[in-house]
């Protein structure tokens, strides 16, 4: 062994390194060896974590989107997450769009597009399936999942990351280090270990429910554009492997060159095919449509955000709304990190506005034009999606449904391609931050090691395939993966905020100051320099 290798060896922390992949890969065992048995295992977890603890995931989302919106507008929102002169390393529009894309991925797409259907065939509060009414629901439920609520998991993390590693210098983005002033002594122990090892193996359980979801729409997609009738385990396993490898050239381009470029390429996509939909379908439709279901949204956030239904036994939030914060749960320190790691020179106000705003209208926008395309095909005699639906599966459907749009194959092959580098942008993050968080050391301006982000993203793709092979058109098990990890990051979330919270009391001892004229910003010391003012035994000096 050489030098470079010692040294690149010498980085990963072993600590965190190793459990994540040990219990990785025995699930990827069980995945691939014990398929039934594994299915039927996480029927029983699934049915258990969604009706007993479906409260504490709605509770502690609206609690989320509370910490947020003081964030925003309390006075640490003037608080600059880096040092005096650090400037943006993004523009705002490519900012903005990595947050979109980085948070979202082809999921966004795949599910705005098929996720109708479902809910009109099972809808909430006692609606008649398949009813106009249930039309009305399937409308709505999208943009209440994939708004603000969702999006104040990403940037409750991502406050806290961005402050330690960019205003007080850390040397680390690993979640122990900055949940110290909370655990003290402890953040070195086990409570340190269990922390970082629920931020990595949680990731991962989002990331195989992510892959293993996208896998099949895409896989329906190529088999179309390639004049195959349907999708078979060869195309499933090509798009694994694409989505595996590929982001490798961007994270090896570094976050500059590599995942803004991707970010910008994802934008004008986005903006081509809902542009096309809008303008040469049913436009007046969606419109109408969409505007009707925000209002239903704004009317009922407030139940939607609450309803367990635990006496109709419906069971319409535990199949959707719970799996959903769950899920936003399993991304919030990964998402949060990365949306931390791209947002140095902006002030707290600045990043959670941007991230919130940014990230919920933009995936309310997906959420009004292709759903309500879609209803437009159900009720109007175009396609019976629904039949299709239960006769073809979930990946077919969605074909079908761009195969009935404007310019079919160009919107069909659109849609996959774009569906794919969504994707593909969204696993580049994750191997980033997988591996940042895996390193003893990192600095403000470093990358994480390009072997240890290719091992990550390896990882990932092999076991959602497993996880994928368990039941391709099922959608329990993957919801299951998501609960099951998304239930102990929430209290790892807790000891990452609380901790962010006593070394900002421990910074600013007489509060955070107020602004004296617009536009003012207030930057915290680092840590090297509260060493100094310690030994001159003098409090923290503030400097705005």
């Amino acid at each position: 062994m050489n030098d470079t290798q010692k040294k690149s060896g010498m980085r990963i922390d072993k600590t965190v390194f190793w459990p994540a992949t040990i219990v990785t890969l025995a699930c990827g065992i069980l995945f691939y060896g014990y398929p039934q048995q594994s299915s039927e295992i996480l029927g029983k977890i699934h049915a258990f974590t969604t009706n007993e603890l479906g409260w504490f995931f709605l509770i502690f989302t609206v609690a989320m989107l509370v910490l947020c919106l003081y964030y925003a507008f309390s006075k640490m929102g003037n608080i600059v997450l880096g040092g005096a002169g650090e400037k943006p390393q993004f523009s705002t529009i490519t900012w903005l769009g990595m947050i979109l894309t980085s948070g979202t991925g082809g999921s966004l797409l795949y599910l705005a597009s098929i996720e109708w259907i479902w809910i009109m065939a099972g809808p909430p509060f006692g609606v008649e399936p398949g009813s106009l009414e249930a039309a009305r629901w399937a409308s709505t439920y999208g943009m209440f999942h994939w708004g603000p609520s969702a999006w104040a998991f990403y940037m409750a993390v991502a406050v806290p990351v961005g402050y330690f590693f960019f205003a007080k210098k850390k040397k680390n983005m690993k979640m122990s280090e900055y949940a110290r002033p909370f655990l003290g002594k402890h953040s070195d122990g086990i409570a340190g270990h269990t922390l970082n090892f629920l931020y990595i193996f949680g990731l991962l359980g989002g990331v195989l429910t992510s892959l293993a979801l996208g896998t099949a729409p895409i896989s329906a997609g190529i088999a179309y554009m390639i004049g195959l009738p349907k999708t078979n385990l060869a195309i499933d396993i090509l798009v694994i492997v694409l989505w595996t490898f590929i982001p490798l050239g961007a994270l090896i381009l570094g976050l500059k060159k590599g995942l803004s470029v991707l970010s910008n390429i994802n934008l004008w996509g986005f903006a081509i095919l809902l542009g096309i939909l809008l303008v040469f379908g049913p436009g007046w439709f969606i419109l109408n449509q969409s505007t009707e279901a925000f209002g239903m949204m704004l009317q009922n956030f407030t139940i939607m955000s609450f309803a367990t239904d635990v006496i109709g036994k419906n069971g319409f939030p535990q199949a959707w709304t719970i799996f959903y914060f769950s899920w936003w749960a399993v991304y919030a320190l990964p998402f949060g990190l990365f949306i931390a790691k791209i947002s140095k020179g902006r002030t707290i106000r600045q990043m959670v506005i941007g991230g919130l705003t940014a990230g919920s209208l933009g995936c309310m926008i997906f959420y009004m034009v292709l759903p309500n395309f879609g209803i437009n095909l159900q009720l109007n005699g175009g396609v019976d999606l629904s039949t299709i639906l239960n006769e073809s599966g979930r990946g077919q459907v969605v074909i079908e449904m761009f195969k009935n749009a404007p310019g079919g194959f160009f919107i069909t092959a659109l849609f996959t391609i774009i569906c794919l580098l969504s994707y593909i942008t969204g696993h580049a993050a994750v191997g980033y931050s997988l591996a940042a968080a895996s390193e003893k050391k990192l600095d403000t301006d470093q990358d994480p090691q390009k072997w240890n982000m290719t091992f990550w993203l390896v990882l990932a793709g092999a076991v959602s395939l497993g996880l994928y092979l368990l039941n391709r058109e099922a959608l329990q098990p993957l919801q299951t993966v998501s609960i099951i990890t998304g239930f102990p990051i929430c209290f790892a979330m807790l000891a990452l905020i609380l901790g962010f919270f006593k070394q900002l009391k421990k910074d600013f001892p007489e509060g955070v100051p107020a602004i004296k004229k617009a536009g003012e910003k207030i930057y915290a010391t680092t840590d090297a320099e509260d060493e100094a003012n310690m030994a001159m035994g003098s409090a923290p000096d503030q400097k705005t």
